[in-house]
């Protein structure tokens, strides 16, 4: 029996959007903290880092992909089940933790602008 070893292109690390979607998680976090609630500041943080996680599981599929160890439906399934994963975590943590909505969208927001931005200023240093 033969088994197949997942081999990456380049090993995965924290690139420049990651970096400044945790900088900008963390201002946002504060800035709620002090401003609005605990609750917002909560929701803002995970809707971040949530955000940062699903980029980063993102880069690696791609990476994967790129790299020819799997056939483009495999990657396409590992995308739909990464997918289911990340809408079950979140419904999860609306259900049982009680995260404050608002603040996770304020959380969402600011990371997906940093990637926005940093995807105008052109691929540098480990953007997609």
């Amino acid at each position: 029996m033969t088994t197949r070893v997942m081999k990456l292109v380049r090993t995965p690390t924290l690139s420049r959007i990651e970096k400044h979607g945790l900088i900008v998680t963390g201002i946002i976090v504060v800035l709620n903290a002090l401003l609005g609630s605990r609750g917002l500041a909560l929701g803002a943080g995970v809707g971040g880092v949530l955000v940062i996680i699903n980029f980063l599981a993102i880069q690696l599929v791609a990476s994967v992909l790129i790299g020819g160890a799997y056939s483009k439906g495999f990657s396409i399934f590992v995308l739909l089940i990464k997918m289911a994963a990340f809408i079950g975590i979140v419904i999860s943590l609306f259900i049982f933790a009680k995260i404050n909505i608002y603040g996770f969208l304020i959380g969402i927001v600011g990371v997906v602008i940093v990637i926005i931005g940093e995807g105008l200023r052109g691929k540098k240093n480990g953007a997609l």
